[in-house]
């Protein structure tokens, strides 16, 4: 097959999903283009995909926010899918250029696929027309992928038709990560604090003021530490409350957290809302338990008492939550560190990439 990923932002989460996507579709023998938006975008993954054998890599205008040269942007886009030649499938990630790629993208013989990695109307914070938008676009797609069930009902909600909605969970490739000493040093951890980790940007969206709070409501009873990896508007702010109230917190900044979670005892979610957090799938793999508020990615991935906790979305449920894993005897938490390992193993990229070609093949054969 001859495939295009096309995205708005080749950085964060959802980029590092598509990554995955096109490098194992150049495995298993198809040939693989990318479209991305510049403005965005991480070198080191650009040229990871450069050099994982995609057939093009070539950047192309796309706005993250709506504006008046969405027009010139989208036929940009035309001109660049028609100059790479027929395509078997269009694959969009991400509202922006989920939105151009279908409405300036549409070939008679290209199968239009979806992922939205989280609707923009799941933020609470979008215009009424959006919803509507996602809906007459849905018509024009061959299939929606939705990274959880969580994402799929909510594509429900605002009016996509069940049909279109397809669910193939995010996966990662499995990796050894540094042991937890070595990971708790470079973190400066003391070898018997409770280590909380916090893995995302400081944004609205992952709300790092409830995981303060959080934090404030547990060091009181229990020698707690909170671990936020990560960089974003929010940080003087973050960091001027952790200090005005003493809340245990250490700040790091955009480290490669991937091999670190080895240091944690739980990874903390505390987001508004997500798809699927690519954050979730490193916890599992190194062994580590979630306590998160129920948002996407909560149904696969946090089964209570045996890979983490789903609380309420409050101070005071997650902290109660993280006081139980705290007091837990040491074998009740390697047995949850072991059920977090073996659950892993059932979201790797190789099973995410061979059922997105699955459903490549159904789209393509029908059309």
């Amino acid at each position: 097959m001859r495939i295009c990923h096309i995205i708005e932002s080749a950085a964060g989460g959802s980029a590092a999903i598509m990554a995955s996507l096109a490098r194992h579709s150049v495995r298993r023998g198809h040939q693989v283009h990318i479209l991305y938006s510049p403005d965005r975008a991480d070198p080191h993954l650009i040229n990871a995909l450069t050099e994982g054998g995609c057939t093009s890599v070539s950047p192309t205008p796309m706005r993250r926010q709506v504006t008046p040269s969405d027009a010139a942007d989208g036929l940009a886009l035309r001109r660049a899918l028609t100059a790479l030649g027929p395509l078997d499938v269009i694959h969009s990630h991400s509202s922006k250029a989920g939105a151009l790629a279908r409405f300036f993208g549409r070939f008679r013989r290209t199968a239009q696929v979806y992922s939205p990695h989280g609707f923009y109307t799941m933020t609470g914070e979008a215009p009424g027309y959006v919803g509507l938008v996602e809906r007459l676009l849905s018509r024009i797609t061959d299939r929606i992928i939705a990274v959880s069930d969580h994402e799929k009902r909510h594509a429900i909600e605002i009016g996509i038709a069940p049909q279109k909605v397809t669910v193939i969970p995010n996966g990662i490739a499995p990796y050894r990560p540094m042991s937890r000493t070595a990971a708790r040093k470079q973190l400066g951890l003391f070898a018997d604090v409770f280590a909380v980790g916090f893995v995302g940007r400081l944004s609205k969206q992952k709300d790092p003021f409830a995981a303060l709070d959080v934090i404030a409501r547990l060091s009181a009873s229990a020698d707690v530490m909170l671990v936020m990896i990560g960089d974003g508007e929010l940080r003087a702010e973050l960091e001027r409350k952790a200090a005005e109230h003493r809340i245990p917190v250490s700040f790091h900044g955009p480290l490669d957290a991937k091999k670190l979670f080895s240091a944690f005892d739980c990874l903390l979610c505390t987001s508004k809302y997500e798809g699927m957090p690519v954050t979730f799938l490193e916890s599992v793999n190194c062994g580590v338990p979630i306590v998160s508020f129920p948002v996407g990615g909560t149904d696969e991935l946090v089964r209570p008492d045996e890979t983490g906790f789903i609380t309420a979305p409050t101070a005071s449920g997650a902290a109660g939550a993280l006081k139980r894993l705290a007091d837990m005897p040491g074998e009740r938490r390697k047995a949850m560190s072991k059920a977090c390992r073996a659950l892993a193993a059932s979201h790797t990229d190789v099973i995410m990439g061979d059922d997105t070609l699955a459903l490549y093949e159904q789209l393509v054969r029908h059309r």
